[in-house]
């Protein structure tokens, strides 16, 4: 039986946000790498969806600076460079000390307990995966408890750029002793802002914030300077 156009209209908006989660999962897992071109077509055969469906992934991933549009050849994955690395940063540490400052009074200080937890003793690949993960979600809880839905939007998507240097090595472990100190200190640090949301007190959540970035953004020259990420200027 054929499709009424009502149909395949409707139809079309739900593959365009399966396609956009698989292609933008695959540009942060780096599946589809900095810099990369792609086009509708080859998207299209990859995933297994029409160009519809791909065209409306590929249009909300501009929105989103994730993908650029190239002329007549397609579009082009987002490189990472150093300036855009700088760039993310300068957001976080603007963005983030307001949210925590908006989350006290609302956010859920046991469920940020839990999700603090320390890196195992274990060096393996995975736990330093899980590690990564937790540290977003903890993160995610004090955005969304912010009261302001598009100061979360906004740091949601930072943090899918930050997602992406991770995977692409930048805080990879060419010396797991090293990181496991990192991501020690790291917890320490979350420990100052659970204390200061704790309290209900506004300034101090939004200064533990603040160190709490600047410190990343020491981690992650760091890293540049160590030579665990090679990208242009």
């Amino acid at each position: 039986m054929k499709r009424t156009m009502h149909q395949r209209e409707v139809q079309h908006p739900a593959l365009g946000d399966q396609a956009y989660d698989l292609i933008k999962s695959d540009i942060i897992l780096c599946k589809l790498a900095p810099g990369e071109e792609v086009t509708e077509v080859r998207l299209a055969e990859r995933y297994g969806f029409g160009r519809a469906p791909v065209r409306a992934a590929l249009s909300k991933l501009s929105q989103e600076s994730l993908v650029t549009v190239l002329r007549r050849r397609g579009y082009v994955v987002a490189p990472v460079t150093l300036k855009s690395v700088q760039e993310i940063f300068d957001l976080r540490l603007l963005l983030e000390p307001r949210a925590a400052h908006g989350a006290v009074g609302r956010v859920d200080i046991a469920k940020l307990r839990s999700l603090n937890a320390y890196p195992s003793m274990s060096d393996s690949g995975r736990q330093n995966l899980r590690f990564l993960e937790r540290n977003r979600e903890f993160h995610m809880e004090i955005f969304n408890a912010c009261g302001n839905e598009r100061l979360t939007r906004m740091l949601s998507a930072l943090y899918d750029e930050m997602d992406r240097l991770l995977h692409l090595g930048l805080f990879s472990e060419q010396d797991a002793s090293v990181m496991k100190v990192n991501h020690e200190e790291q917890g320490h640090q979350h420990d100052a802002i659970i204390e200061a949301l704790e309290a209900r007190d506004a300034a101090a959540a939004a200064e533990a914030t603040s160190r709490h970035v600047e410190d990343s953004r020491n981690l992650a020259l760091k890293a540049i300077l160590n030579g665990r990420l090679s990208f242009s200027v």
